[in-house]
């Protein structure tokens, strides 16, 4: 499928993958180019410390994997 860019710098994602994916109108998307290839998929938070996916913990307002988790309270106070 070929989409234009318009003058504003956008692209249109069309309703039917917008729904295969589960995208709703102000949903966080990450952006990134890959070599010559620009991709757009749904953010999906990870650790804030290793970027880990799966099952995260709140620790001061940030996502952290359980790993990281154990390593912070690992850490003498400064």
């Amino acid at each position: 499928m070929i989409k234009k860019i318009d003058k504003l710098g956008r692209v249109v994602i069309p309703k039917g993958y917008r729904l295969m994916l589960g995208i709703k109108p102000g949903d966080p998307l990450d952006v990134e180019v890959d070599g010559g290839r620009l991709t757009i998929q749904p953010h999906i938070d990870g650790c804030t410390f290793c970027d880990a996916r799966g099952a995260l913990s709140a620790y001061m307002n940030k996502n952290v994997c359980p790993e990281c988790l154990a390593r912070l309270r690992a850490t003498p106070e400064i």
